[in-house]
């Protein structure tokens, strides 16, 4: 484990903790109470979408991501392991909630389509928890699969370059997320519903969706390996500033790529290509 935690590094944890927590009880609020603020979609013939369903369902990602929280504590010490934390429900969090409302007011119009009275990119059908316009559980399971892959990337290559071990860790977020989402998606579950008519589909996902994946953990691992050297440069209260201001310019620049992307795919690619098995 890392050196014993100063009391800067301690008041920064109490301070992500309590903004995570903060967002977390507004955004449930305002999803469950008052849904028409930010229009969410009915979901009306959804399985377990009770309130009782909801909290248990969640309580499954939650205990993953506490026993990956745990590992990356005694790792990496308190402060490192609340930063992965606190800077995977930014980096994640503030992208999906982009996509999820920039398609819902129209913002996206290559990739906003209406399906069943539902205009948009994608939306999300039940949590108990929430964090904007995506479920909590959504930015959790994004922790404990990055964390899990950057741990083996690094385990993998010990002497790779941090290139290398980002891009593996990368591959194998985005190979565990190829099988995952269509199962969430199944007729069974449909955890979210994709209502864009992106052209590039593999397992009729969006291939946008897995571009992100690889993209989100490829870049998060490497503004997350220079966070010593910007701890050493700024000092813990100014280098926490700095490497969440890092994770937002690479935040940006994922979504000029993946609007690029979408602007030419829409544009060229016809008719619509699924790359699929069995019809998943």
């Amino acid at each position: 484990m890392d050196k014993e935690i100063t009391g800067t590094e301690k008041r920064v944890v109490w301070a992500i903790a309590a903004v995570l927590g903060a967002v977390v009880l507004f955004s449930s609020i305002l999803h469950h109470v008052f849904p028409w603020v930010l229009d969410v979609p009915s979901n009306a013939g959804i399985n377990f979408t009770s309130y009782r369903a909801m909290f248990l369902l969640d309580l499954i990602p939650i205990s993953m991501g506490a026993l990956c929280f745990y590992h990356a504590y005694r790792t990496t010490g308190l402060y490192k392991a609340m930063m992965f934390l606190g800077g995977s429900f930014f980096f994640t969090g503030l992208a999906e909630n982009v996509w999820v409302l920039m398609g819902r007011y129209h913002m996206f119009s290559w990739f906003s389509h209406n399906l069943d009275g539902v205009t948009g990119t994608y939306y999300f059908t039940r949590a108990f928890f929430w964090w904007g316009e995506m479920p909590m559980v959504i930015c959790l399971g994004w922790f404990f699969i990055a964390y899990s892959c950057v741990y083996i990337a690094g385990v993998l290559l010990p002497r790779g370059s941090l290139l290398l071990k980002a891009a593996l860790g990368g591959f194998l977020a985005m190979s565990f997320d190829l099988w995952m989402d269509p199962v969430q998606v199944s007729p069974m579950w449909q955890s979210w519903k994709w209502v864009s008519n992106e052209t590039i589909k593999v397992f009729s996902i969006p291939l946008s969706n897995f571009m992100g994946w690889f993209l989100f953990i490829f870049l998060f691992a490497i503004a997350f390996d220079k966070l010593p050297r910007i701890l050493e440069k700024w000092g813990t209260g100014k280098g926490t500033a700095v490497f969440f201001l890092t994770l937002l310019l690479y935040k940006a620049g994922m979504l000029v790529v993946l609007m690029a992307y979408g602007a030419v795919a829409m544009k060229y690619v016809s008719p619509p290509l699924n790359f699929t098995i069995w019809g998943i």
